[in-house]
């Protein structure tokens, strides 16, 4: 029994390492758009010579399974029988917990089940320090509520761990977190958390810019008064409420794609979607390093320690990555044919009008995929429509794009000849649509998508 325990103790340490490095691949791959999978293609196969581009023969690799996977110790043991397609992912749909996932189990706890979807809208709409980055309105709009709805969720957010999380600006933020620490006022001195909250309440336009001694008069606070409250806000809160977790905020991504990633056309069965970029089944290991991998488990090869680790870790290391590419194309399909399911009509004609409401949380329901999962695969990819028209694929998941579409519309509709509509009669053109934003709304989408005012519409027409 001891040598038995002691034997896949041994295993697992060995093979942990395979399964992380195939997750770390996995996740760098879903994000990739067409031409940097093919450049990353095209390193891996200058850098491994146990991997080869395969044009005549199509061969299917399916990476084995090491008897015992385990990266920690509740996780279930993977065996020979178990599905080697579905390894990688069942690695990546337990992510480490982050920011989202920690107040996104809190609220699930406050908030009422007709209004989880809102929350869950929310959440994802937090930045990488916590900050609420979208507006009321736009959720209001987006789910048919009262934007009193949307405030009461976002309250409810607010009360979440870590505090100042949710908050809208950063003077928001501070008088959260000092909210959390006078609910334990012994710690604190009392008068200090009153001068506090009234210099973020009500002087805070003098504190950012320094102009002490206005301060002073509206407060009635001596300059002693206002160098403690300086130091407590600089010692006890926090600009960036998400460090509190050890959270760093993610660098902007570029979107580098000017070829579509993703084709879909219009045919006699319905919709066609077309994945481009590199196909599993233009790679295969190399034959000769297959065959001397055989030799050396049928004990036919003799070689040094050396060799054999070059032939084991070169093999290892081509089998993750076509696992890891046959995962990326079997993930991309399972998104995109959910998302044909829920924008049929959109797909059908490119009309934003039969646009519907989607999250990343929903596909994620409809595929079995973690949320993780799909953020990263539809980040950074474009899809090409049956009309040619090119989107990126995750403004299908953004409330304001499909009002930004129906403004494109009106003005091609409208403008193609007669004068140019202010954002007041777009707003009223979208009313007669169903679609009731104000103007200050049309300006903010049109902004935001790049549509320009009708000041600057006319002088385009105008140079032609």
């Amino acid at each position: 029994m001891m040598n038995r325990v002691q034997t896949q103790t041994r295993v697992e340490v060995r093979a942990a390492p395979q399964a992380s490095l195939g997750l770390k691949m996995l996740a760098r791959m879903l994000t990739l758009n067409s031409e940097e999978l093919q450049k990353l293609i095209e390193q891996e196969l200058e850098e491994n010579p146990a991997l080869e581009a395969s044009e005549e023969e199509r061969i299917r690799i399916v990476a084995p399974t090491p008897a015992f996977i385990s990266l920690d110790a509740d996780s279930p043991n993977l065996t020979d029988d178990s599905d080697t397609d579905d390894w990688l992912d069942a690695r990546l749909a337990t992510p480490p917990m982050d920011l989202k996932a920690h107040v996104r189990g809190q609220l699930r706890l406050m908030v009422a089940p007709e209004l989880l979807p809102i929350a869950e809208h929310l959440v994802e709409s937090l930045d990488g320090k916590g900050f609420l980055r979208v507006e009321v309105e736009d959720v209001a709009l987006y789910f048919n509520v009262a934007p009193e709805t949307v405030e009461e969720v976002i309250r409810l957010l607010q009360q979440c761990d870590p505090p100042g999380v949710g908050a809208r600006s950063l003077q928001e933020s501070l008088l959260l977190q000092l909210d959390a620490l006078q609910s334990a006022p012994d710690h604190y001195d009392p008068e200090i958390l009153d001068w506090t909250r009234a210099v973020l309440q009500s002087g805070w336009d003098e504190f950012v810019s320094g102009r002490w001694e206005k301060l002073q008069r509206r407060l009635q606070l001596s300059i002693d008064d206002l160098v403690q409250v300086k130091n407590f806000i600089r010692n006890e809160l926090t600009h960036n409420p998400a460090g509190e977790l050890g959270i760093s905020e993610p660098v902007p991504e570029q979107n580098t794609a000017q070829e579509p990633d993703i084709i879909v056309r219009v045919s006699q069965n319905g919709l066609h979607i077309e994945i481009r970029g590199a196909s599993p089944d233009m790679l295969r290991l190399s034959p000769a390093y297959l065959e001397q991998a055989m030799r050396l488990s049928q004990g036919e090869l003799r070689c040094s320690v050396d060799e054999r680790e070059h032939i084991q870790h070169y093999l290892g290391r081509a089998r993750i990555f076509l696992q890891a590419l046959q995962q990326r194309y079997q993930t991309l399909k399972r998104i995109m044919e959910a998302i044909a399911q829920r924008q049929y009509g959109f797909l059908m004609t490119s009309d934003a009008r039969f646009l519907q409401p989607m999250t990343r949380v929903e596909v994620a329901q409809a595929t079995g995929l973690h949320r993780s999962t799909v953020g990263r695969a539809v980040r950074n990819k474009w899809l090409q429509l049956p009309s040619g028209k090119m989107v990126q694929l995750d403004v299908l998941f953004d409330a304001s794009y499909r009002t930004a579409m129906l403004i494109e519309q009106i003005l091609e509709r409208h403008e193609s000849t007669g004068r140019r509509l202010s954002d007041a009669e777009i707003a009223e053109k979208l009313a007669e649509m169903g679609v009731e934003v104000a103007r200050r709304t049309v300006a903010k989408y049109r902004q935001r998508h790049n549509i320009l005012s009708s000041h600057w519409r006319e002088r385009q027409r105008l140079v032609g």
